[in-house]
């Protein structure tokens, strides 16, 4: 059983080229890198677990546009690491009915789904603040597609 967390209970900042998470009382380190990733899938679950409660994803539209502004942490104008370390070794997002459950090792938090977009949303600023500190500029982003009904002699266009 997990503990049913809520915006009050958590809190999240950026260090260096790390996120600090805190769920309750435990703290987490994680990789900017990661957290964008757990941003991701907290979007896509938080959308399936607000559809329980027969709400308009509409509310998660509103929220991104929160994710937009530019990070208050300028840009370092080389890419570097700070050496620290995270603490967390497996991660998982997942929901049940309306609540979205977060995963770190071997512990699990809950939180209802309006809480969770908030939290998304300070853990997608904190992962851009530390991003900059790092210096890292790329912008790149993965496709994932699933080609059916494709030929040999079809052709691609790349581009």
């Amino acid at each position: 059983m997990g503990v049913i967390l809520t915006q009050q209970q958590v809190s999240v900042k950026h260090g260096m080229d790390l996120v600090q998470l805190k769920l309750g009382d435990r703290s987490m380190l994680l990789y900017y890198q990661h957290v964008f990733s757990i941003c991701s899938k907290m979007r896509g679950l938080g959308t399936f677990a607000l559809r329980y409660e027969r709400n308009s994803p509409a509310l998660m539209r509103e929220l991104d546009k929160y994710e937009l502004a530019p990070p208050d942490e300028p840009l370092s104008p080389v890419y570097r690491r700070s050496g620290l370390a995270t603490n967390v070794e497996t991660w998982k997002v997942s929901y049940e009915d309306q609540l979205v459950v977060l995963q770190f090792n071997d512990q699990q938090f809950k939180m209802h789904y309006a809480d969770s977009a908030v939290v998304r949303a300070w853990l997608y600023k904190a992962a851009k603040e530390a991003k900059a500190w790092a210096g890292d500029d790329r912008t790149g982003f993965r496709v994932f597609a699933r080609l059916t009904d494709a030929e040999d002699n079809d052709k691609f266009a790349y581009g």
